[in-house]
Order: C-alpha cells, then sequence, then structure tokens
C-alpha cells in the first residue's frame, strides 16, 4: 500500500472542500508496521471542525484530526504547554497531501519551526514537584516488598524518569512508544540503561539497577526533594 496516495484520495473524498491535509504519524516513516494507521489531519473553513473520529479503509484504521485553522492554533497552544504537542508532530514531521490556499505547506513548516525551538523550559516550582515526586518513586521502589506492587512501582517510576530527562532537555515528551523514541533520541544510553533496570525488576524482581539510575538523573538536576517541600493550594 502507497499510504501517501491511500491518504490523499480517502481525503479528497471524505473531505472535497478542505483547505489541506496533512498525513503524519508512523504511516509515511521507517516505524511503519502492518498494524500502523494513517493519521490525517485535515483543515476546515468551519463547523463541523473541531472534530477528531475513527473510520476505516480496506481493514485499515483512519484517524482524522479535523481543525479550522483557528482550532489548531487554540490545541497546539495548549499542547505546547504541557510539553507534548501530537498535532506540531503530526504537521511538522507529517506529508502535505492537500493545500488549496497555502495554509498546509504555511502550518507545515511553522510546525517544524516551533518543534525545533522545543517545548518551554521548567520552571523552579515545575522542576520542584517533580524532584519531589521522583524521590518518593525511588521510595516507594526502594520499600516494596510485595513482588507484584513492585512491577507497578517501577514502571511508572521508568516513565516519570524518561519525562524528566525531556522535560530538562527541552525535549518534546509523549507516551507510549514515542516517548521511547525520543528517550533514546535524547540519551541513548540512559534509554539503554533505564529499560535494562525496569528489565530485571519484571524478570528478576531486582531493583537495583533502575534504583540506581533513577538516583542518578535525580542527582543531575539537583537531589533527592522531601522535607521541606511545601506547596500552596490551588485557589
Amino acid at each position: 500500500m502507497d499510504p501517501v496516495g491511500t491518504a490523499r484520495t480517502l481525503a479528497a473524498a471524505r473531505f472535497p472542500g478542505a483547505r489541506a491535509a496533512i498525513l503524519g504519524g508512523s504511516a509515511n516513516t521507517a516505524h511503519r508496521t502492518s498494524f500502523s494507521d494513517l493519521d490525517i489531519v485535515v483543515f476546515l473553513d468551519g463547523p463541523p471542525a473541531p472534530f477528531r473520529e475513527t473510520t476505516e479503509h480496506d481493514s485499515l484504521p483512519v484517524e482524522w484530526f479535523c481543525h479550522t485553522a483557528e482550532s489548531y492554533d487554540d490545541f497546539v497552544e495548549r499542547e505546547t504547554a504541557s510539553r507534548r504537542s501530537p498535532l506540531l508532530h503530526l504537521c511538522g514531521e507529517g506529508v502535505v497531501l492537500l493545500d488549496r490556499d497555502g495554509l498546509g505547506h504555511r502550518t507545515r513548516e511553522e510546525a517544524r519551526a516551533r518543534l525545533r525551538a522545543g517545548p518551554p523550559v521548567l520552571s523552579p516550582a515545575e522542576l520542584e514537584d517533580r524532584r519531589y515526586g521522583l524521590t518518593g518513586q525511588v521510595d516507594d521502589l526502594a520499600g516494596a516488598d510485595d513482588p507484584d506492587e513492585l512491577v507497578f512501582i517501577a514502571d511508572r517510576l521508568m516513565i516519570a524518569v524518561a519525562e524528566l530527562i525531556l522535560a530538562v532537555r527541552r525535549r518534546w515528551r509523549s507516551h507510549g512508544k514515542w516517548l521511547f523514541r525520543r528517550l533514546r533520541e535524547a540519551d541513548p544510553q540512559i534509554s539503554r540503561d533505564l529499560l535494562l533496570g525496569y528489565r530485571q525488576v519484571v524478570c528478576q524482581g531486582d531493583p537495583a539497577l533502575l534504583r540506581q539510575v533513577a538516583t542518578g538523573v535525580l542527582d543531575d538536576v539537583g537531589g533527592r526533594l522531601s522535607e521541606g517541600y511545601r506547596r500552596a493550594a490551588p485557589r
């Protein structure tokens, strides 16, 4: 299957009045598998956008992310504030399928620039929050005496360590496979050590390496934080 050709045909047929459409995700990359769906961002002039919908074409899932230019900007601003922007990655790393008035290519170039610039810098308070949370998770790992609980603690700890590394290095965070891919790109050695530590927890019940990796990451950003940590309740 030609993912670009298929996506272009589907977008033109489903949304003949679309201003632009962009194919993102794994479908047109080296990460593509037999289970990869088509992630298509479509720009419409107005309602029913914005909406998201999943359809199927020849047993292939198609994810539609439909926006107006204004709703796209609003979503991207909110996503950027959280340091995770699926829309920026879909558009900035994608292929323009349709472009009636230049919006598609302009959006892709602007998305690429924002991706290169990276997410916002962690504030001192945000860094303290993450240090505090990770300190508690490291202690939970050290104190766990139930092998089943240990696996769940290790899972949360691995994700927290990965997200902290990406945040302090101003790299975009993500979920699942994309979280690992971005961590591996940011620091191949830590990604290997973190995975090995997690596997040792799952396969051997041994948390020593995972605890060592997490503690090392904590030390690099200011160390453990527990006593003295305080936050006022939100208004």
